[in-house]
């Protein structure tokens, strides 16, 4: 087996699949990059057995065909550290050379032939979206999603496919995200709760796609009954389908909070990271406390410190005092791009919830919740 190709274009394909081999295993194989010639096309492989990646380019000059295993972390360290300039890969009895100039590298490959089966795409089901908005809208939800591995279905994000939208949403039990879509395509409705961690790959996948002549790029998806697959340009992305049930979030998303408080996002975040310094680092409290145009925040410890900090808001309701994780809220405000939100509320033990606030008044399709804390001192 043989290849050359520029040291830019092997580390591009490299990046895109190397991110998903596992960095503990009990399947020594898993730990490469399984590399193929054919067809004067070069295709690199990975896969954790959850999620696997393909990509292929037509970027390298072939010199004859096969097949090996190669380590994946000295060869992704190996390219990387390489000036530009011509990349000459070889394998011949077990072993891989790389050389670029004066550089080389030499190292003992595994058998591609141990290498798991890669899945294919269920090609009979096939939608398209704009890579921008699918990538938001998993932006938008993913951090909500449960770290309990007694609960496999919450560490999943839930899929609702309709004729003309999509849904996306994500829950740990104290905290919940939507993100909701209008879309043009014709699938059938169905719903499906999808690993994240394939799902946190898709940014990775169209990085190096080329955009069409309007500057979009478009991710094709491809259902099955276990997987589903994301295509974009030549790289395929699998990830697995979890089984469920999912919790009925609609039954959890308040409809009848009266008090809302409109506030400057960015404003807000930088008042819980100061605030926050000084919180319970088991409880992870911090207090609101609202009157009227006025939104005062406070935290303490037990060692006796304290921090508080006040902003000017959008406030006429009723005084409340109540408490929220901190960090769940920062969560909130890192997905959130608006200039300003909207926190609906109701009282100290009801979710609130929390919208971005656009210019023009038009929703953006992003809800969400975060469950109140018992103040400790209440």
């Amino acid at each position: 087996m043989k290849f050359e190709i520029q040291q830019q274009d092997l580390q591009n394909a490299l990046d895109v699949v190397a991110a998903v081999v596992p960095a503990k295993t009990t399947i020594p194989v898993l730990t490469c990059i399984l590399i193929e010639t054919g067809d004067g096309k070069l295709t690199l492989s990975a896969t954790n057995l959850d999620v696997s990646v393909t990509t292929v380019t037509d970027k390298a000059t072939i010199g004859s065909d096969g097949k090996t295993a190669a380590p994946a972390q000295k060869l992704v360290s190996f390219v990387r550290s390489l000036a530009p300039g011509l990349v000459t890969f070889t394998e011949k009895d077990g072993k891989i050379q790389l050389r670029s100039g004066k550089a080389s590298l030499e190292e003992m490959s595994m058998n591609p032939d141990e290498y798991p089966a890669l899945p294919e795409p269920a090609e009979d089901e096939r939608i398209e979206i704009e890579a921008s908005t699918l990538i938001d809208m998993v932006a938008e939800t993913a951090y909500a999603v449960s770290r309990d591995e007694t609960r496999p279905a919450l560490m999943g994000i839930l899929w609702e496919v309709a004729g003309d939208a999509l849904t996306l949403v994500a829950t740990d039990a104290h905290r919940l995200a939507l993100s909701k879509r209008s879309v043009s395509w014709e699938a059938p409705e169905r719903n499906l709760i999808v690993d994240t961690g394939g799902l946190r790959q898709l940014p990775r996948i169209v990085t190096h796609q080329e955009a069409d002549e309007a500057g979009a790029k478009t991710i094709a998806i491809f259902i099955g009954d276990n997987q589903i697959s994301f295509r974009a340009g030549e790289t395929i992305l699998h990830a697995r389908i979890l089984e469920g049930p999912f919790p009925d979030y609609g039954a959890v998303i308040p409809s009848n909070n009266d008090k809302n408080l409109i506030v400057d996002r960015e404003l807000l975040a930088q008042a819980v990271r100061r605030v926050s310094i000084t919180a319970d680092r088991i409880t992870s409290q911090i207090r609101f406390g609202l009157e009227k145009d006025r939104l005062e925040l406070s935290a303490e410890s037990t060692e006796g410190s304290r921090a508080e900090d006040e902003l000017t808001v959008d406030y006429s309701g009723e005084a409340l005092e109540i408490g929220f994780n901190y960090s769940y809220l920062q969560d909130v405000l890192k997905n959130i791009k608006t200039d300003q939100i909207n926190i609906s509320l109701r009282d100290t033990t009801n979710a609130a919830v929390i919208e971005p606030v656009t210019e023009d008044g038009v929703t953006t399709g992003l809800v969400c919740l975060l469950m109140p804390l018992r103040l400790t001192n209440a």
